[in-house]
């Protein structure tokens, strides 16, 4: 299955989006020679969708909510004038979605349009202590795969060099396959398998992984590494930077508790301050 029609959802508050972020995916887009969707909510200016605030400190928070609204405003402005000029310059097929938002609204706007997208772009959390709920509704909810795209590290401008994360679990089979169009575009795919931080178990072989790669016309390099003195995240992250890859894909890992979601220790080790564009299924 090809990847024709990618999603970029970008915030526009507190701050507008790198640049890096829309080149990123404009290159990512081309690449895949598809067709780019651009989701850009903005604050409302519609007092009645704004967060009920009693006392004095109404009139401040009337004033602050203002200078939001003009702020989301201007940065969605800004983004959609790069975006236009980026795809126009690459000859790309834009369609540029402004719509009305308010300060804690749901993903559910976002989370609806994906699930008829192929592929979920969006800006990766700028600390390591992020708390995201746009990143999880993506991974969670839309059925989609998502690349994160890093707003001051390793920027997107080729698919020359991929890093599999491979551990035989379901997380990183879907991954794997999600990520298909793009290693197959790849000059260099590296699949690396890391021992220590938890079991490997599978009754499959070396050899029924080549056969898979090789039935999809894939070839790759295998590393097996043992992990010692620090987290699976930082690893796995370390290690594509080592090998200069341009991306890193894996399996999005994670529990259901209460109806929510909780990242696993990869996913958030690998989350909380990326080092490069990381693309990511479940």
């Amino acid at each position: 299955m090809s990847i024709s029609q990618i999603l970029l959802s970008l915030p526009s508050f507190p701050d507008v989006a790198p640049e890096q972020v829309l080149e990123g995916a404009c290159a990512l887009t081309r690449i895949l020679g598809g067709r780019l969707t651009a989701q850009i909510p903005q604050l409302s200016g519609d007092q009645a969708t704004w967060p009920a605030v009693m006392g004095t400190f109404l009139l401040d928070f009337q004033q602050l909510m203002n200078e939001a609204v003009v702020q989301s405003e201007a940065n969605a402005a800004t983004m959609s004038a790069a975006l236009i000029k980026l795809c126009s310059e690459s000859k790309l097929n834009l369609d540029l979605r402004r719509c009305l938002t308010t300060l804690h609204a749901s993903n559910e706007d976002m989370v609806d349009l994906a699930r008829l997208h192929d592929l979920v772009v969006l800006p990766a959390p700028e600390s390591p202590g992020f708390e995201h709920s746009a990143i999880q509704a993506a991974i969670f909810d839309t059925g989609r795969p998502v690349v994160l795209l890093p707003s001051h590290r390793k920027s997107l401008q080729s698919l020359d060099r991929l890093v599999v994360a491979w551990d035989y679990s379901r997380e990183a089979a879907r991954a794997l396959s999600d990520a298909m169009p793009l290693l197959a575009s790849a000059k260099q795919v590296h699949v690396i398998s890391v021992f220590g931080e938890k079991g490997i178990h599978t009754t499959s072989t070396v050899s029924d992984f080549d056969r898979f790669l090789a039935v999809h016309n894939i070839k790759y390099v295998r590393h097996q590494e043992t992990l010692k003195s620090t987290s699976i995240g930082e690893f796995l992250m370390q290690y594509a930077m080592d090998l200069n890859a341009d991306m890193l894909v894996m399996g999005a890992y994670g529990h259901s508790r209460l109806r929510e979601f909780v990242l696993g220790g990869a996913t958030r080790g690998i989350l909380g301050d990326p080092l490069l564009p990381v693309f990511l299924s479940r």
